[in-house]
């Protein structure tokens, strides 16, 4: 099969182009992943580091590396609310850099949090077969020396990162000998890269790279980023939600996230393989919520993108093949003006070489009809499909828990038995509304406080508020008042966290429980964040650093806003407001900041 002419592929792009509405076809620009959200989250349980690697001494350099940390940076700390002293920052770094800023990381992880590590730059495989992600001081003859084995970083941030409950790993790296730019790492190297990453994934950390074998982790021009980044951090901006159902419901699955990188890079025309964790636990994972999760291009923007893409990799495509002709024309004409055979020789050369010049280019096509099979798949029933469905019995059906006003009597006694706690976890997993899985949810929640059981309703109450629903302010308080009493220094942000929620619906409450709950919820907040900063503060006096002042500083700030909005209300409710005012007194440093009318 002979490969397309040059200018057939030119007419081929103009054509399409010509097929959208004019200039507007030509204004379209990607969007911007740059600006972060920003989201009202006072305090998050993840901890991130944030690698770019762009200026190798030896090596092509990694272009927009440093554009591309930048952004991630936004989401982790702006959207996801890592804080600043969780949140580590390495450019242009060795291994060693690596690793010992990985080891700090994880460190700081709360307990149940995420470690995210985020890496962009080169990775390759070694010559004995390890994929490794490589030091800014790389060398063709160091590749091995100087780079951070895979499987070992992955050791590092299990050890360090212990009390996290997820690690998620975001590479924009091949593992292949080619560079973002195109150019070979090594020239000529030839590498084997295993396919997937079930070799380093484990049960609580997964990889989301750029390239799940040799395919290169490419650039996206148009946006100045790596296209793999870009789609990623889009992703998590909330482009992603629905990606797999078609229903937005302001949470982004892991699975939801991998498949739509996927998509994108196919859309936009290249053939990156971006990587796919298929196991159902790492899918369901929900890496970023809320109401203020933004909703990513249309098709037909992303088909205006890949239609400019086309004309500019062509003509960057022409360009390359007439920059080779004119300089191999001024060596040609020299040759020829010497006269003599070679100068005829050489005419005749170049006239062979560039006289049916062409161009090849791959170029992904996207079908969008894949996403809607991809779709039914999903709800795939084959027992639905001319079949008796009673044919094809699953091992949950010897119980049934379909019926769940049935089930509310045995749960609010604690009498739940195994099967019906299972068949209950099934659907919870597999139901596609929100409002369901929110039913089913309490009903687990209901039945293991009715049991004592204070571990599991603590675990039930976290996943029911991270990933199905926290818009109960009553839950919200409940949970918050639970992690307060613990009087545990690790559960004291989360306790304040939760109480935030639950003051953002406290106008679900009237009368006396309003005024009651809402005063518990202040003095919870200013109790909390007050033995947050005397925890800081000792750890200042023991090693006076900028983070451990830049930790005292945001707590002490905490104290003090939180106690005097404890105390505005205490004295507006009439209730005892000596302790509140100590507390707002002994934060702030000054009586004048707490007396009543002085400005916060």
């Amino acid at each position: 099969m002979t490969r397309p002419s040059l200018q057939s592929l030119r007419a081929f792009g103009l054509l399409l182009l010509s097929g959208l509405c004019g200039s507007q076809a030509l204004a379209a620009r990607p969007p911007n992943i740059d600006p972060p959200l920003q989201v009202e989250v006072r305090s998050s349980k993840d901890s991130a580091l944030i690698v770019s690697n762009e200026a190798y001494a030896a090596l092509p350099q990694v272009v927009w590396a440093g554009d591309d940390a930048r952004a991630f940076r936004g989401w982790a700390s702006d959207t996801d609310g890592v804080a600043s002293f969780r949140l580590r920052v390495a450019s242009d770094a060795t291994a060693a850099t690596l690793a010992k800023e990985a080891r700090l990381a994880a460190s700081r992880v709360r307990p149940g949090g995420t470690v995210w590590f985020y890496y962009a730059g080169h990775g390759t495989v070694t010559d004995s077969g390890k994929r490794v992600l490589l030091g800014v001081d790389a060398t063709a003859d160091s590749l091995e020396s100087r780079g951070l084995p895979l499987d070992e970083l992955v050791k590092i941030l299990e050890k360090y990162g212990k009390r996290a409950s997820r690690i998620v790993l975001v590479l924009d790296a091949g593992f292949g000998n080619v560079g973002r730019d195109g150019l070979e790492l090594v020239p000529g190297r030839d590498v084997k890269v295993p396919v997937g990453f079930s070799d380093v994934v484990t049960d609580r950390t997964v990889v989301w790279a750029a390239s799940r074998d040799g395919t290169q982790a490419g650039a996206y021009l148009p946006a100045k980023h790596g296209l793999f980044t870009w789609a990623a951090v889009g992703a998590l901006r909330g482009w992603a939600d629905g990606e797999i159902d078609g229903i937005r419901d302001e949470h982004v699955t892991f699975g939801e996230a991998q498949a739509f990188t996927e998509r994108t890079a196919r859309h936009l025309g290249q053939l990156a393989r971006p990587s796919r964790d298929p196991r159902v636990e790492a899918q369901v994972w929900v890496l970023t919520r809320g109401s203020h999760l933004e909703v990513g291009p249309t098709d037909e923007t992303m088909d205006a993108l890949a239609r400019e893409d086309l004309i500019r990799r062509v003509t960057e495509a022409e360009q390359r093949i007439r920059v080779d002709a004119a300089a191999f024309w001024a060596d040609t004409l020299a040759i020829a003006h010497r006269g003599g055979d070679d100068g005829k020789a050489a005419l005749e050369a170049y006239i062979s070489e560039f006289s049916n010049s062409q161009a090849s280019l791959t170029w992904a096509v996207h079908v969008p009809e894949v996403k809607d099979a991809l779709r039914l798949l999903l709800n795939y029933d084959p027992a639905g499909v001319g079949q008796d469905a009673a044919a094809a019995p699953t091992a949950a059906s010897a119980v049934r828990c379909d019926d769940l006003l049935l089930l509310e009597s045995p749960a609010m006694l604690g009498q739940l038995n195994e099967g019906q706690r299972g068949c209950l976890e099934a659907r919870v997993k597999n139901e596609r509304l929100q409002t369901d899985k929110s039913k089913i949810s309490r009903l687990l929640i209901v039945n293991a406080e009715a049991t004592g059981d204070r571990a599991g309703w603590q675990q039930l109450m976290a996943r029911h508020l991270e990933d199905i629903d926290r818009s109960d302010p009553d839950l919200c308080y409940g949970y918050a008042l639970f992690l307060h009493r613990t009087e545990d220094l690790d559960n004291a942000e989360e306790a304040v966290r939760w109480a935030d929620y639950a003051l953002e619906n406290k106008a679900r409450w009237e009368g006396e429980a309003y005024v009651k709950k809402v005063s518990g919820l202040l003095r919870l907040r200013a109790e909390a964040a007050a033995r947050l900063w005397a925890a800081a503060e000792a750890q200042y006096r023991r090693s006076a650093t900028a983070e451990t002042e830049a930790m005292t500083n945001s707590f002490r700030g905490w104290a003090k806003d939180f106690s005097r909005e404890w105390l505005d209300y205490a004295v507006a409710a009439g209730q005892n407001s000596d302790r509140a005012r100590a507390l707002c007194m002994s934060a702030a440093g000054t009586a004048a900041f707490c007396e009543a009318g002085a400005p916060r």
